[in-house]
């Protein structure tokens, strides 16, 4: 049952279950605990019709709202935080909001350049993804870091997702990303300092996420097929 004074509207969310930016939006939709029907893509087929009438390029995640639809993890989840205020996703006072949007801006940034070493092509183009990781990374440790605050918000929601995909892509490319910045050795204490938050984003996670997440690197380009081509094991939620 959707818990709101609203209405509850028809969801359906399109995604798979990989993607940081699904996992955002439906991190949200946990947290507010609205019923929803989700949908998930195999992102190598072709995309289904119901999802293309509301976005044509077949973006995820995409969420459709009775016979509307938004396509943005972002938008997404400030108008779900801006209709269910009560759970207070995001603070009442403008000055406090557009500090928040801020941090997650800088959190967005930094996922911009694990995409772009994700899917670098030839080995320059990947290590210059990782000169811009290295630089963007510090500023936004301490997002990373902080205590979860009670209830979540939409920064603790964003910093939760990144935290663990950064350790993922770590483990995978056999430490890589940590050799290059060392602190985020010390990103498994978001396990602890959130330890409800992350009990909740767990059971969003299929149990093979680590394997899912090094299948599709190898998938995007021969380079990090080679990369890739290590032995690794599942990891656990500290």
């Amino acid at each position: 049952m959707n818990k709101s004074h609203l209405l509850p509207p028809n969801l359906t969310l399109f995604g798979y279950q990989i993607c940081p930016y699904v996992l955002r939006v439906r991190y949200v939709l946990s947290l507010l605990e609205l019923d929803h029907h989700y949908i998930e893509l195999d992102v190598y087929a072709n995309k289904p019709a119901q999802l293309l009438r509301y976005s044509p390029m077949g973006r995820v995640p995409t969420l459709i709202i009775d016979n509307d639809a938004l396509c943005d993890s972002t938008v997404i989840s400030q108008w779900l935080a801006q209709v269910y205020a009560e759970h207070q996703l995001l603070p009442a006072n403008a000055w406090a909001k557009a500090k928040m949007m801020n941090d997650m801006a800088a959190i967005d940034s930094v996922h911009d350049t694990i995409s772009q070493l994700i899917s670098a092509v030839d080995k320059s183009a990947f290590n210059a993804a990782l000169t811009r990781f290295s630089s963007m990374l510090p500023p936004v440790l301490t997002l990373l870091r902080a205590s979860c605050s009670s209830p979540n918000s939409l920064v603790d929601v964003w910093a939760m997702v990144l935290a663990h995909l950064i350790r993922s892509v770590d483990a995978i490319l056999q430490g890589m990303l940590s050799q290059h910045v060392p602190q985020i050795r010390s990103l498994p204490d978001i396990y602890r300092s959130r330890a409800r938050a992350s009990l909740r984003y767990q059971a969003l996670l299929p149990k093979d996420y680590v394997t899912c997440l090094h299948n599709m690197m190898a998938h995007r380009n021969a380079y990090c097929a080679q990369l890739n081509n290590i032995a690794f094991a599942e990891e656990e939620f500290a």
